[in-house]
């Protein structure tokens, strides 16, 4: 029987009382029996899966981040959180503003990689500590799992949808204060999830704070928008290891959405927890835009430092190909849209030098510029540039043409239109010149010919697009792109 049809023809039409929680476990059971395990089927020689963690602010993100990848218990006053911030005003006022990366290590029979105690004290992580603590993780796993810790505040929206399109997650762990419910910005950050077919499981925190009843309504709540039509989701709720096998075999499908129910200070229910997210598999086979290692290489760049004695650093994630060290990539657009020769010198992984990397895995490479008398700074670099091959004779554009659907907006969507634009790590305002129906509402669907307003970029036909302006959000894909002559 197709699985989609079986899903759908099981799935309740109105959503219930959490009292029918069990019933709900039943049918998300149903699916392992049809549904094709693509976390299984994935190649076993990418052994990192990216997660994605969202929410809304003050629901315990980064300190489950914290508690998960440093196998402590938070004190209920910041200290696990303390372990993953990037900048001290993170550590002062406790909110993520960056995009934070940890990682979790698993053993080949499934045990999670401890890693060494640096200091219990509420202070900072160093680089140098940092290092060693994932070159330790890394030697000793078969598996690794990289958590995006993303920003939870509507200030740093524009953070959290960069790291959800540009960073390509493979899952997304939506974390909801059981004392808080479900808020606007938990709304707005599964409804993006969503909208690029992330799968998604939802991680309840603060349980032991938090009155049964408040805690009942929070689940009631978060069950309705699960089973409503526009998430069409089958929750199940994991209460043991053979919950977790099963939601583990079907997240992959992109219909059963597990609910942990965890507390960072008291450890109950974490063991559930970790035991899913050592079960997950790598979905990028199955993402949209990566190749294989045999194409020329395309990487795309999401963050950019300066090392003392090293220089200009990149990193990001490898779309296609396979790239070492001595290898000669053209790196653009630049503000002009044009791709100049850069050498690499170095590549590191996970903070381990590695001799190189393929299609799928994300990297930092050490770059020098080619052009004499140029050498590359901070400022020559901004949102939206690649590294490519000569092969691939790069070409960036003005224009292009999308076909869209208006996931909201207040009044209609007009040619002049000005929204900013996530393409993958390009992150620009733009323009619509014309639109293939006279107004476009909230909805609809249709073509869109959009302009950007700043400067061209490098873009691939059925790329996957997000535009927002304020609470207005539309999704679309790439059907065309418009040159105009610019290009190496």
């Amino acid at each position: 029987m197709n699985t989609t049809q079986n899903i759908n023809e099981t799935l309740p039409e109105q959503s219930e009382r959490s009292s029918s929680i069990e019933e709900e476990n039943k049918l998300a059971e149903h699916v392992s029996a049809d549904s094709t395990c693509m976390s299984r089927a994935t190649t076993d020689d990418v052994h990192d899966v990216k997660v994605a963690v969202i929410g809304n602010v003050d629901s315990g993100k980064s300190t489950l981040v914290g508690v998960l990848t440093k196998c402590l218990l938070d004190d209920g006053r910041g200290l696990a959180r303390s372990k993953v911030f990037n900048f001290a005003h993170e550590v002062a006022n406790g909110r993520t503003s960056s995009i934070g990366q940890e990682i979790m290590g698993f053993t080949p029979e499934g045990q999670q990689v401890e890693p060494e105690r640096a200091s219990t004290a509420h202070s900072m992580v160093s680089t140098v500590t940092k290092n060693q603590s994932w070159s330790q993780v890394v030697s000793k796993s078969e598996h690794l799992v990289t958590f995006l810790d993303l920003c939870g505040h509507e200030k740093y929206l524009k953070t959290t949808i960069f790291g959800l399109v540009g960073l390509t997650p493979d899952y997304a762990m939506i974390v909801i204060g059981a004392n808080m419910g479900v808020q606007r910005m938990t709304k707005e950050h599964l409804g993006i999830a969503l909208a690029l077919k992330v799968p998604v499981f939802i991680v309840v925190t603060k349980i032991d704070m938090c009155p049964e009843n408040i805690y009942q309504q929070t689940m009631d709540q978060l069950m309705k928008i699960l089973k409503s039509g526009g998430a069409r989701k089958i929750p199940f709720v994991v209460r043991n290891e053979e919950d977790v096998k099963t939601c583990a075999d079907n997240i992959a499908s992109d219909r059963v959405c597990p609910i942990f129910s965890i507390s960072n200070v008291s450890g109950e229910g974490l063991s559930n927890l970790r035991s899913f997210i050592g079960s997950l598999r790598s979905r990028a086979q199955f993402a949209e835009g990566f190749r294989g290692p045999e194409e020329p290489a395309e990487f795309h760049i999401d963050g950019v430092y300066s090392v003392t004695g090293v220089g200009m650093v990149v990193a990001g994630t490898m779309k296609s190909g396979t790239v070492g060290p001595n290898h000669t990539l053209l790196l653009g657009p630049d503000k002009a849209g044009l791709f100049k020769p850069v050498t690499v010198r170095s590549i590191h992984c996970k903070r381990v030098p590695v001799p190189q990397v393929m299609a799928g895995q994300s990297a930092c490479f050490a770059i020098r510029s080619l052009v004499k008398r140029e050498q590359l700074k901070r400022s020559s670099f901004r949102k939206g540039m690649v590294l490519v091959d000569r092969e691939l004779q790069p070409r960036s554009s003005w224009e292009f043409e999308a076909e869209v659907v208006i996931l909201h907006h207040a009044t209609t969507i007009k040619p002049h239109y000005q929204a900013v634009v996530h393409c993958g790590v390009i992150r620009q305002a733009a323009q619509v010149l014309s639109m293939s129906r006279e107004l476009l509402r909230t909805g609809d669907k249709g073509l869109i010919n959009f302009r950007f307003m700043y400067h061209p970029e490098f873009l691939h036909e059925n790329m996957t697009i997000l535009f927002r302006e304020g609470r207005t959000k539309g999704l679309g894909r790439v059907s065309r792109i418009l040159y105009d002559g610019a290009g190496v």
